[in-house]
């Protein structure tokens, strides 16, 4: 009877134990896998050949991601080496099929429609600016907030409808993403024009991120493409544009397209995107002048304009911009005038001395008849 009392005993305090380990396996996980980009560290991507760094960011980096660059330069990624990563340079990139047409691509993709929505959300709700809060992580009230709300401002400025949804989704770790679908999917549901995911990189070196435009230096956006969902292919086409855009009137805001392993969400609508608003070293004020031109960029992509642009360097479908195309438009039909009318010219006194037949019948100018049949006349 005694035996089997201890044996009972035994069972229980080693069930304890399993349980008590199991708890602090758990604990020590989540305390981890809490802990922010910046505090991890970054990855340095560097170039195969040169090794020189193409850029720098707090989000993991898989073989088989790729980037493209301020210029538009696609590197592909071979080897990841801890923090430490090569890339292989493809190709530089048509951002879009007519480059030298831009002023039709920013009519506005959506111009016709009546309804203009926009639709913003925040995974990673602690992210914060240093500078600005005196830490990089504020768990469930970040600064991104307030740079959503930035953008949020800026886009209805514009006339442009906008839901921004506030929802917390700590802490910062593999699984925010996942606790973050459910505020796209509700999101998703009211068919915004597009989704933006605002956040802020974990990068400790300021520089990666600071341009200037005339003289006024602002935090730069990366845009984040996930390349493992169906809507990868619009999502690309989405963001390629807005760079398009943004190169044409503020060259240096985007800082750069990375196409990394995962959804992020993004196959819930053909025109979602990751935003990285400068980086945590950075004041929020930085990333506050970015968020202003780049509502103007996708303003003027999706819906048109007539006002300049957020720095007055004029917007695309300015009248002066118009002046300039019906300009060119007329140049080019004059000069089609003149070419026709020396051609015909050309054409009449060959014909009038009997020597250009042929000739003019590779042109249509004159109707020869059929082997074998008669002119119609």
């Amino acid at each position: 009877m005694k035996i089997k009392l201890r044996i009972r005993m035994v069972k229980m305090m080693n069930k304890q134990t399993l349980i008590d380990s199991s708890f602090f396996i758990i604990l020590f996980f989540l305390l981890f896998s809490s802990v922010s980009y910046a505090e991890q560290g970054h990855f340095t991507v560097i170039a195969e050949k040169s090794g020189d760094t193409i850029f720098e960011t707090a989000m993991a980096v898989s073989v088989g991601d790729y980037y493209i660059n301020e210029q538009n330069k696609k590197y592909r990624i071979i080897k990841v080496d801890g923090k430490k990563c090569v890339a292989k340079f493809e190709e530089t990139v048509k951002l879009i099929e007519d480059e030298d047409n831009l002023f039709a691509l920013s009519q506005g993709l959506l111009a016709q429609n009546g309804n203009k929505l926009i639709a913003l959300y925040n995974t990673h709700s602690d992210e914060s600016y240093k500078p600005t809060s005196g830490t990089h992580s504020e768990p469930g009230k970040g600064d991104v907030f307030n740079v959503a709300a930035v953008l949020a401002q800026a886009l209805e400025k514009k006339g442009i409808e906008v839901i921004h949804n506030k929802s917390k989704h700590d802490p910062h770790d593999g699984g925010a993403y996942e606790r973050s679908r459910r505020t796209a999917t509700r999101l998703a549901r009211r068919r915004p024009d597009a989704i933006f995911d605002i956040h802020r990189d974990g990068v400790p070196n300021s520089k990666e991120y600071t341009a200037n435009i005339n003289g006024k230096k602002f935090g730069q956006v990366r845009i984040v493409v996930g390349r493992q969902n169906p809507q990868m292919k619009v999502n690309d086409k989405f963001a390629k544009e807005i760079k398009a855009v943004s190169d044409k009137y503020y060259p240096g805001l985007i800082k750069g397209i990375f196409y990394a392993k995962g959804k992020y969400n993004q196959d819930l609508s053909p025109r979602s995107l990751i935003l990285e608003f400068a980086t945590y070293v950075q004041p929020q004020e930085a990333a506050n002048v970015s968020v202003n031109l780049f509502a103007d960029s996708v303003s003027k992509l999706l819906y048109g304009g007539e006002e300049e642009g957020a720095l007055g360097l004029g917007g695309t479908t300015t009248a002066q911009t118009k002046r300039n195309e019906s300009s060119g438009a007329f140049s080019a039909i004059g000069i089609i005038l003149v070419i026709v009318l020396v051609i015909g010219g050309f054409l009449f006194f060959a014909n009038k001395g009997g020597a250009g037949g042929a000739f003019s019948n590779s042109l249509g100018v004159k109707e020869e008849k059929d082997d074998g049949g008669e002119d119609d006349n």
